[in-house]
């Protein structure tokens, strides 16, 4: 880039933009890391924060190009819909999507955001935040969607625990009453879990008697799809 650095009115002229909307808006974007201004020539400049957003597009590009194969697997063995799912902000929201050949499914399109404390990927995503992280999203009310979901922050810490040792996670009929959804974690080369893989369907079809089979099926895509990323403990 030839100029670096740009004052409000450079910017005002060239993105022909009244001065107080641009200073409003580099107000905005300070804050967020995505801009900084030079103190000595009052001039704005890009912000080291575009290094974290551009590492996190880089990173999930990665997960959709490594999961692809295995979320098609999935998605033949099982029958039912596979989705990739990563944390964004205080949601869950569809990476990619691999439909269910049968009429009734679950349509769980790439863009739809859902709470977390009442998915499979959601919950998988919540058993490895940080303590801090945690309790800062139990700290918010948890909206009821079923007589199943669960919005009570002490049983939904015993379910996280309890997803965390066992590795997956079940949501029956938690955001939808007849939904039934199994997922599992996805980790980078350093053991971070950074997606979740999800198969889900109707509860007639994705049953109890079906779990056993179903959460080895998950497990093993998103054990998988981390050794493409360089998990190696996985």
């Amino acid at each position: 880039m030839d100029r670096p650095e740009l004052r409000v009115n450079e910017l005002s002229r060239m993105l022909g933009l009244h001065k107080s909307t641009v200073s409003r808006l580099l107000s905005t974007l300070e804050q967020g890391g995505l801009v900084e201004q030079n103190l000595e020539t009052e001039k704005f400049r890009l912000g080291v924060g575009l290094i974290c957003l551009a590492g996190l597009v880089v990173t999930y590009k990665d997960v959709r190009r490594a999961a692809d194969p295995y979320l098609r697997q999935l998605a033949e063995t099982s029958r039912e819909t596979v989705n990739l799912a990563i944390k964004d902000g205080g949601q869950v929201v569809n990476v990619e999507h691999v439909p269910s050949p049968h009429v009734v499914k679950d349509l769980g399109w790439v863009g739809r955001r859902t709470e977390m404390h009442c998915t499979s990927t959601g919950k998988v995503l919540l058993a490895h935040l940080s303590k801090e992280e945690l309790e800062s999203h139990l700290a918010r009310e948890l909206p009821s969607f079923t007589d199943k979901t669960i919005t009570d922050p002490t049983q939904l810490r015993q379910e996280l625990r309890k997803i965390r040792e066992q590795g997956y996670a079940v949501a029956q009929e938690e955001l939808e009453e007849g939904l039934n959804a199994i997922a599992a974690p996805i980790r980078d080369h350093g053991g971070t879990v950074i997606a979740a893989v999800s198969v889900s369907g109707p509860s007639y079809r994705v049953s109890p008697p079906r779990f056993p089979t179903l959460v080895e099926a998950v497990k093993q895509a998103a054990k998988n799809t981390s050794r493409e990323l360089g998990c190696l403990d996985e």
